[in-house]
């Protein structure tokens, strides 16, 4: 019976998620962060990193787990790409979203995704969250090319 309750409480305890860095958006604008896409853990090989484009098109992209590069990167995007990552965010309907946080599902990763000071959680074990949301974000890293830094190692996003 000890071991029983001793196994429930490691197996209920090591399948918390692990704590959700809340950013503060004024900070983000006051440094020129015009999009933020942060990846957080899961209780697989999610890959865990942060990746911000300023207004001026400066990328930094930093990778925490599960990832090929975990130092610190500094890029550029051109006006083309910097152009189609805004228009993307306009057309996806991100303004009028909502953090979608409902843990039907444990153990997902949980998305942060800033646009223009907005932020919206979106924990991938949430089912309300629409299927546009889910493309954005791929879309973003797409458009980023966070995949030179991240893929190969960690695959489990939605």
């Amino acid at each position: 019976m000890r071991i029983t309750l001793t196994l429930t409480a490691l197996l209920l305890f090591g399948c918390q998620s692990s704590p959700e860095v809340k950013k503060d958006t004024a900070a983000l604008q006051s440094t020129g962060v015009l999009v933020s896409l942060e990846r957080g853990a899961c209780f697989g090989r999610c890959p865990i990193y942060l990746v911000e484009v300023r207004s001026d098109g400066a990328v930094h992209f930093k990778g925490e787990r599960n990832v090929k590069v975990t130092e610190p990167v500094d890029v550029q995007l051109d006006a083309a790409q910097l152009a189609k990552l805004t228009a993307r965010f306009e057309q996806s309907g991100f303004a009028g979203w909502s953090d979608f946080t409902n843990h039907q599902v444990t153990d997902q990763a949980t998305v942060v995704l800033t646009f223009k000071g907005k932020t919206v959680h979106h924990y991938l074990g949430d089912e309300k969250a629409p299927d546009e949301l889910g493309r954005l974000e791929r879309d973003v890293d797409a458009i980023i090319g966070t995949e030179r830094w991240v893929s190969g190692v960690g695959t489990e996003t939605k």
